[in-house]
């Protein structure tokens, strides 16, 4: 039957405990210290990651000599607006104006044509009839006009036809026949006509003029005719094209917004300006477009990076609520995990400024890793490895290796025990920075020297955060009272001060604690707990023994008990009294809060049982009579996993000396029991261990235990050797029986071999 099966009725009184367990609750001090905390991580972290402690302000200006060599401080891709507009108003100047023909001028300028020759026709009538009725100037004698009566005539026409014409041109008309006048004015309006529907533009008119004269000239037959016609003709041509502003507009938009913006990356490390060159207003459009004429506070950056700090460390604060709720409420290593990200995060604000392949983000992970948990380090190597991709120069290349590198350094301390093994972790984090760091340049095309100098930045990489880990992590084990496995490793040293005192002084003491140490570790790592605080918590669970040794029955001589001659009331509390004075003796060598706690759960509240009956026994008292408080321990219950197994292991160890024949079933039946009574009394009900937990502890023991208590075949005398030797050389053989035991002994012997 398992052992679970025997424990199924308690199970119920198990759940009743822990409804009737007071759960602790936040307090409002507990509340305000984690806010402070969070306040203290999200403003710190924003300022590092804003505000930039290296400014490198050039203030240089168009038309002057650099002085020196300026380095773009990051990767940076903009766009060039110089050129760009450049490029707009050559696409808008490619763009021809758009012109409409206007036929309403051209039928305006052929109505005036004709007006003009009407009029000089309308006058030519009324001057051959004017001879009669004397209504214009004329010479009787002569019968015609005069050149100033002509003239005259000219000028009234000019004013009713709205013309500025030169007069000659109408006197020559009134004095041509009307044969000639309908051939000039069909002369005219057809050249004009045709001219003016190919178009004329305002600044075209002069070439539309004498294009004119030559049309004219080609379809006149005489010379003089053809003077009158074009002289009329220049008068009265005009543009026929007028710019059309609004489709000429909108044709010149669409050209500009064809126009592609001019993109332009400049790369890290890449010369801007050069030692000597002239400064153009290109350089003075690059300078200002990664800040550096003239830098200034970029507050919708800040608010940006303020939102996404807090995103990320409320995940964080999540993560830790649900998953890790001791590590949630121990402000001491929330303030840990604190200081680590502000480290990491300053840190790689300064290493930025050479390459951000050298930033260490691996220390903060085997840090977190060594101190908390390995799942919280992953999370955190994610976390930061993302902020840091927001400072200035901070690239994706960079948050790629790092999480990378922080990754593989986890993996690499995964089962280190001492502080020297890091420097294995090193040699992997530079490894595999060197892969990531040549994959991701050949990906992106860079120069093989771009590259080599890169790695060379990656393996040191590997190194500093080995360095930094080694010489932090001993501050932060002393600092927050960390217990690592680094410390675990140096406390289990048997040259340590109090074990060395416990060794000499309390011998059996300390073989005690080497079993129970074996027993504890393996127990633990079943359950998957910490195995190896267990072992090094039993190594000094009982350090307390060692002011007053032979009070403890390991210690004793064989022929003398010192109980004997003291009150089992006195007995009891000196007994009892090893738990505290081990818990002086902890705190005086400044032994960790974790041993420390080992050392006062170890025994629980559980009963000096043994004195407790000698007490009964001697008064002859019922239990009511016997004060049971004043054979207890004083507590408290084991808290932990490791500590309650310790418990069972020291009981177990203690109880199986009493065996006179442990034999594998006994040896069982006494874990079984062990581990009841304990659990009948409630040591076990404030640790968080499950009744498979305990079926596998037990199961553990039991094989630890029958492995160290096996039988043995019990080996011959030298007396009896000896006198087979004289038989065999007496008598030159074995008789029979001689050889049977001859047989026999040889059997054993291979047996024990």
């Amino acid at each position: 039957m398992k052992l679970s099966e025997k424990w199924k009725r308690w199970k119920n009184k198990e759940e009743i405990l822990d409804k009737n367990t007071p759960k602790k609750k936040w307090t409002n001090k507990n509340l305000i210290q984690k806010i402070t905390i969070f306040l203290i991580l999200l403003i710190t972290i924003t300022l590092i990651l804003s505000f930039n402690f290296f400014p490198d302000k050039i203030l240089l200006k168009k038309g002057q000599i650099c002085s020196k060599d300026i380095l773009s401080p990051k990767t940076f891709e903009f766009i060039d607006l110089e050129e760009t507009q450049n490029l707009k108003e050559k696409a808008s100047r490619s763009i021809e104006e758009v012109y409409d023909l206007n036929l309403v001028n051209i039928e305006n300028v052929e109505k005036q044509v004709d007006s003009i020759f009407l009029k000089i026709k309308e006058y030519r009538e009324k001057l051959n009839n004017s001879s009669e009725n004397n209504k214009v100037n004329l010479t009787v004698n002569e019968e015609k006009l005069t050149d100033n009566d002509l003239r005259e005539i000219a000028k009234e026409i000019k004013v009713n036809l709205e013309l500025n014409m030169d007069e000659q041109i109408i006197i020559d008309g009134l004095q041509l026949d009307e044969l000639s006048l309908n051939k000039i004015n069909r002369d005219v309006k057809t050249s004009v006509r045709k001219i003016m529907e190919q178009g004329i533009k305002e600044t075209d008119l002069e070439n539309a003029k004498k294009q004119l004269v030559r049309e004219i000239s080609e379809i006149s037959i005489s010379h003089y005719d053809a003077l009158i016609a074009s002289e009329i003709g220049i008068i009265l041509i005009r543009p026929s094209l007028f710019l059309n502003e609004e489709d000429t507009e909108k044709r010149r938009q669409e050209a500009i917004s064809s126009v592609n913006k001019v993109e332009r990356t400049i790369q890290i490390g890449q010369i801007i300006i050069r030692k000597g060159d002239i400064v153009t207003s290109e350089d003075i459009a690059i300078l200002n477009a990664l800040g550096l004429q003239n830098p200034k506070i970029n507050f919708s950056n800040i608010i940006g990076i303020i939102l996404i700090t807090t995103v990320c460390f409320s995940l964080l604060i999540l993560y830790l609520k649900y998953y890790y709720p001791d590590i949630y409420k121990d402000i001491n290593k929330l303030i840990l995990l604190s200081i680590i990200c502000i480290f990491i995060v300053l840190f790689a604000k300064i290493t930025l400024q050479v390459s951000g392949y050298l930033i260490p983000i691996a220390s903060a992970s085997m840090l977190i890793a060594i101190s908390l948990n390995f799942e919280i380090a992953i999370l955190v190597t994610v976390i930061l490895s993302f902020l840091i991709s927001f400072i200035p120069g901070g690239e994706i290349n960079y948050t790629i290796v790092l999480i990378v590198s922080g990754i593989v350094s986890l993996y690499s301390i995964r089962s280190a025990t001492q502080r020297s093994s890091l420097t294995r972790a090193g040699l992997m984090i530079a490894g595999v920075n060197i892969v990531a760091i040549s994959a991701l340049g050949l990906i992106n095309n860079e120069n093989y020297y771009l590259i080599l100098k890169d790695n060379l930045w990656g393996i040191l990489n590997g190194f500093l955060a080995v360095i930094l880990t080694i010489g932090i992590l001993p501050f932060l084990e002393s600092f927050f009272d960390i217990t690592t496995s680094f410390k675990l490793m140096e406390l289990s040293n048997p040259n340590q001060p109090l074990l060395k005192k416990l060794i000499i002084e309390a011998p059996g003491t300390y073989h005690h604690s080497i079993v129970v140490g074996n027993l504890s570790e393996t127990a633990a790592e079943e359950i998957g707990g910490n195995g190896l605080l267990a072992r090094v918590g039993a190594l000094y669970h009982d350090i307390g023994k060692i002011k007053r040794p032979y009070f403890f029955i390991e210690n004793q001589e064989a022929y003398k008990n010192i109980h004997d001659d003291l009150e089992p009331s006195l007995s009891a509390l000196v007994i009892a009294s090893h738990v505290k004075e081990g818990v002086e003796l902890a705190n005086k060598n400044k032994l960790p809060k974790d041993i420390i706690n080992i050392i006062t759960q170890h025994h629980g509240t559980g009963l000096i049982t043994y004195f407790f009956h000698k007490a009964l026994q001697e008064n002859g008292a019922s239990v009511e009579e016997v004060a049971e408080e004043n054979y207890r321990y004083s507590g408290p219950k084991p808290q932990t996993k490791e500590t309650a197994i310790i418990l069972l292991a020291d009981s177990l160890e203690a109880a199986t000396r009493t065996l006179t024949n442990p034999t594998p079933s006994r040896i069982k039946n006494l874990v079984k029991e062990i581990i009841q009574k304990n659990l009948e009394n409630g040591q076990l009900e404030e640790c968080d261990l499950t009744l498979k937990d305990l079926d596998k502890i037990g199961d553990s023991f039991s094989r630890i235990l029958t492995g160290m208590f096996h039988s043995r075949v019990e080996y011959p005398d030298d007396d009896l050797i000896k006198k087979l030797k004289e038989e065999k050389k007496n008598n030159g053989n074995f008789n029979k029986k001689s050889t049977e035991n001859s047989q026999d002994i040889s059997a054993k012997d291979q047996g024990n071999n």
